[in-house]
């Protein structure tokens, strides 16, 4: 006698089985597709957030000379006002 099973008794479990390793197999997929996205999205924002040091160091180079610009006006009226208060001039 024999004592194996029939292939018609264990069909529907290997047919299981496969069914299962696809599923997982693509969840697989599926996780590792969202994880490259999520990188791909930390990438672009790091991208924003890093500033041109080059712009930077201009925009600097702005503000000092607007500041230097403003104190220096503010000097000559100041001066004007003083000499002003004093006399009559020339």
């Amino acid at each position: 006698m024999v004592s194996g099973k029939r292939y018609s008794e264990t069909a529907h479990k290997v047919a299981q089985g496969r069914a299962r390793k696809r599923k997982q197999e693509y969840e697989k997929r599926q996780a590792e597709r969202a994880e490259k996205e999520v990188e791909e999205s930390k990438k672009w924002e790091e991208g924003v957030r890093k500033v041109n040091p080059k712009k930077l160091l201009e925009e600097q180079k702005k503000q000092d000379k607007l500041r230097a610009r403003r104190e220096r006006a503010e000097l000559l009226t100041a001066e004007q006002e003083a000499l002003g208060v004093g006399g009559k001039g020339k």
